[in-house]
């Protein structure tokens, strides 16, 4: 018996259609967080930005609005499950739905590893990890009920491959967001083909982006040095490299894409 085929015109045409998905994103006040809102929303989708600080999240709602999209900012806490809890709560009644969680939020601490404070470390596993735990919980219970959703993880190539530059509590953390994107996917993608659901988790991995928070690496020559030296392309990454695996990783066309790390390094990985 021939099998059939699956292609359509249809699916085609729309493979990267976000136009009236709710899309939130975790750390929305930073500058990544603002393009990726900005770009979801060129794209149809209506943006839901959160973190601590409502007054920067003003300025990520205002440049969305600038381009012409739809951008509401909620404050919450991401390693607090109560407080996600309540952000669930409020963008289903404000929109009726949420299709795609993207994990921004994150921070770093740089020493070298035999002098890192453990409190310093733990700082950073809990907003790294925990802070991206809870959110894929309570989005993932939502998504089980609804019966579908992408979860975009931000790791980074540090949880891949160690550097010189004094990134442990970092690297471990990454290391940690790499395992718990695959854990999650295996777990709910099994469940999911008996329950009726679908939900996608996957992981950028970027390496070195440039922006305000790494423009004191970015300008030091000894200590950009390293990176360049591990980047084929010979650069670092600029905020557009980021963007297009993001909204690919929150359209249909991907899918069939679930539990990986996809890395966004100019072939620092590849050799």
């Amino acid at each position: 018996m021939a099998m059939t085929s699956t292609w359509s015109n249809e699916f085609a045409q729309n493979i990267f259609d976000l136009k009236d998905k709710v899309a939130v994103i975790t750390g929305g006040n930073g500058t990544l967080g603002a393009a990726y809102a900005q770009a979801f929303a060129l794209h149809g989708a209506k943006v839901v930005v959160t973190a601590r600080n409502m007054q920067t999240l003003e300025e990520t709602v205002a440049s969305v609005r600038e381009v012409g999209g739809e951008c509401v900012a909620i404050t919450s806490d991401v390693t607090d499950p109560q407080k996600v809890q309540e952000l669930v709560d409020e963008i289903d009644t404000r929109f009726g739905r949420i299709d795609i969680l993207v994990n921004n939020a994150g921070m770093a601490f740089r020493a070298p590893a035999e002098e890192m404070p453990t409190d310093k470390f733990n700082q950073v596993m809990n907003v790294n990890v925990t802070g991206t735990l809870v959110p894929c919980q309570i989005f993932g219970q939502y998504f089980m009920k609804q019966g579908h959703g992408k979860i975009v993880n931000t790791s980074s190539v540090r949880g891949f491959c160690g550097h010189p530059d004094g990134y442990s509590a970092y690297a471990a953390s990454k290391a940690a967001v790499d395992s718990l994107t695959k854990q999650l996917s295996t777990e709910w993608s099994l469940k999911g083909a008996k329950q009726g659901f679908t939900i996608n988790v996957n992981a950028i991995a970027p390496t070195l982006v440039k922006s305000p928070l790494t423009q004191e690496i970015c300008e030091d020559p000894a200590r950009i040095a390293p990176f360049l030296a591990r980047l084929p392309m010979g650069r670092v990454a600029e905020t557009n490299d980021m963007i297009g695996l993001v909204l690919f990783l929150s359209a249909p066309a991907s899918n069939f894409i679930n539990g990986q790390i996809i890395y966004v390094d100019g072939g620092c990985t590849a050799g």
